[in-house]
């Protein structure tokens, strides 16, 4: 990819074409407070004047420089990073990085990206970069196809507040070393601005020139985490080049790389698909909407009836004590996974209703009252705050009966006498939490490849122990 602008010198003036052809310049005005462009030399930015935007010649309108001591040469255009420039490219985008630094807010202070018009190289180090004001005369001349190359392809997308101008030069980089502009194919674009992962457009990489891919790769991702991890942008920009500083462009070799073709069918499908759904995507919603309105009660009791359960890989016991977690969680919709459609259990209601308690609790006071007893046991079985309620199992210890049928022996934990309501303890000064052990069967049917639960039948209950706990 070359950039379109031709520079020259005419006479002692540098300039640089923006078109050709008669009465191009009509209706168009030189701004009255031009704005300099900058001159990266030594380590220092110098501001460089420039005449006009005029005509060189006959057909040949150029944005026209000063004569300046600094300009013994023709620049080379960015664009050429990886062509000509590409053997110099790491010294280069390093040195770009400490003149994007430099320059601040006078280059398109509400960009992070620079169109590459915008930026050329001297071999003796120096970067000239083109005001904003400047750039925007390239613009106003160049053809959509031009700017798109030019500029819209280096927007910095999916990136984190304040990465952007690292993420840019990551992009200058993949594209030097792999000729790819990363955002450019309309693949890329479809597909949430995901590019193609650098190795895969190169080939013969070794264990150096992967990881700086794969660096790269993540820098200009959708990792905000990542890349708000960089508190230094520019700097972690020049520390990837450092760290890999034994490395030379030579070393990434663009070309046919076997690995591409199924990551290619794999992402030009999924653009396919968004492609659809954003041009018609509204009409099939719809239609899809009204179908499922129609069918919803009927599918969504086939779903219920075959749908694998979250516990289709656990055996019996595993289940038993799966189901017993979820209880003292009050986590109704895992009590329900391991249990036959249509069958709720004989826990199902009480959990429910302290499970409200507890939400109730949370929106009004901002906590809940609810206590995991296997908490509680570790944290020393101490004073807890009035109005809690302690619920749940601490331990649970299951034999196999018959074929289909398990007893599971259960410590449990409440707050209230099971054996004698009336007898609840309730006072100012403390609260009295039973423990009982209970002997529960639980029958189990197959469906399918796994095991569920059919029926859960309490065959024991007694009272162990009563703790009296004062509130605190």
């Amino acid at each position: 990819m070359k950039g379109r602008h031709e520079i020259f010198f005419d006479d002692d003036r540098l300039c640089i074409e923006i078109a050709r052809g008669t009465g191009v310049l009509k209706g168009y005005e030189i701004p009255r407070n031009k704005q300099s462009a900058l001159l990266y030399h030594s380590a220092q930015m110098i501001e460089i004047d420039w005449q006009s935007v005029q005509m060189v010649g006959d057909d040949r309108c150029c944005l026209v420089f000063c004569p300046n001591e600094h300009f013994k040469e023709l620049p080379v255009s960015a664009f050429e990073l990886c062509g000509t420039l590409r053997p110099r490219c790491f010294e280069l985008l390093k040195s770009l990085s400490h003149a994007i630094e430099e320059a601040g807010d006078r280059l398109y202070w509400n960009m992070d990206s620079v169109p590459l018009s915008n930026i050329w190289f001297f071999s003796n180090g120096d970067i000239l970069l083109l005001s904003g004001q400047m750039g925007d005369a390239l613009d106003m001349f160049e053809l959509d196809e031009d700017r798109f190359w030019d500029k819209e392809a280096w927007y910095a997308h999916n990136c984190a507040e304040g990465f952007g101008k690292a993420h840019y030069l990551c992009q200058l980089l993949y594209y030097s070393l792999t000729t790819v502009v990363p955002f450019a194919s309309p693949v890329v674009r479809e597909n949430g601005f995901q590019a193609v992962p650098m190795n895969l457009l190169l080939t013969g990489t070794d264990e150096q020139t992967a990881g700086l891919g794969n660096t790269v790769d993540k820098a200009i991702s959708d990792d905000r985490k990542f890349q708000l991890t960089q508190r230094h942008p520019l700097a972690f920009f020049r520390n990837l080049i450092d760290g890999y500083v034994e490395l030379t462009p030579a070393r990434f070799v663009p070309g046919y790389n076997p690995e591409i073709e199924a990551y290619k069918v794999k992402s030009e499908k999924r653009a396919r698909r968004k492609a659809f759904f954003r041009k018609k995507g509204f009409i099939t919603a719809m239609i899809i909407l009204a179908a499922l309105i129609v069918g919803s009660i009927a599918g969504w009791a086939i779903w219920r009836a075959v749908k694998p359960p979250l516990t289709k890989d656990l055996d019996e016991v595993e289940i038993i004590e799966y189901y017993y977690d979820a209880l003292t969680n009050l986590d109704v919709g895992a009590m329900d996974e391991p249990l036959k459609y249509g069958y709720s259990g004989p826990d199902m209601v009480q959990v429910s209703t302290i499970y409200v308690t507890s939400t109730v609790q949370k929106s009004y006071e901002g906590q809940s009252n609810v206590v995991d007893p296997r908490q509680w046991i570790a944290d020393g079985m101490g004073p807890l705050p009035q109005g809690s309620i302690v619920y749940g199992v601490s331990d649970v210890k299951v034999q196999q009966l018959d074929e289909d049928v398990f007893r599971a022996t259960i410590t449990s934990w409440s707050s209230e006498n099971y054996l004698d309501e009336t007898n609840t303890l309730v006072s100012d000064s403390g609260m009295d939490i039973y423990r009982y052990t209970e002997v529960v069967d639980f029958t189990f049917t197959s469906r399918g490849t796994w095991r569920e639960i059919a029926k859960i039948e309490k065959v024991d209950m007694t009272l162990d122990q009563v703790y009296h706990v004062d509130y605190r």
